[in-house]
């Protein structure tokens, strides 16, 4: 079963949009604080495949070993990080787009997520439930993906501050 996701969320952190640009130079580190990365493949100079831990439910019998490709890139004028899907790298499209915005000593933090999981294999009694099963462990996902750029921003302040 193919299963598209599309999710955006938001965290507002106490620190200013330049104290976080290093989550724009530093791609492969930013890449790395997403919750259940197994590992991060450098295919080229932007060119990445993430392999992800399993995603679902052992217990519904609704688990995936979602992996990708991206072609990642930022922005700094923007103050962006996107990523656009590569083609027939493992078995999901998936591309997205982090987002600075300063308000004055914070930062809005805003992730989009989007695309589609390939064979998802479901059992035919949750065929009707799985694609919102599967959303929601997304949005977990992203959800603890931005409390870690969170932290970082709040760990970096603190290394600022006592030098």
């Amino acid at each position: 079963m193919n299963i598209k996701i599309d999710i955006e969320r938001h965290k507002t952190v106490p620190v200013t949009q330049a104290q976080l640009a290093n989550l724009l130079t530093d791609i492969e580190g930013t890449l790395k604080k997403f919750p259940k990365l197994r590992k991060l493949h450098a295919l080229g100079e932007q060119d990445y495949r993430l392999d992800m831990q399993t995603i679902g439910s052992s217990v519904a019998k609704i688990a995936h070993d979602v992996s990708f490709g991206a072609r990642c890139s930022a922005d700094r004028a923007k103050s962006a990080l996107s990523w656009k899907p590569l083609p027939k790298i493992g078995n999901a499209q998936i591309e997205g787009h982090l987002q600075l915005a300063g308000e004055g000593k914070s930062t809005r933090l805003t992730l989009r997520v989007k695309g589609e999981l390939h064979d998802v294999p479901v059992p035919l009694m949750y065929r009707l439930v799985a694609p919102a099963f599967i959303q929601g462990k997304f949005s977990a996902l992203i959800d603890a993906f931005l409390d870690k750029l969170a932290a970082t921003a709040g760990s970096s302040k603190a290394s600022q501050a006592s030098a």
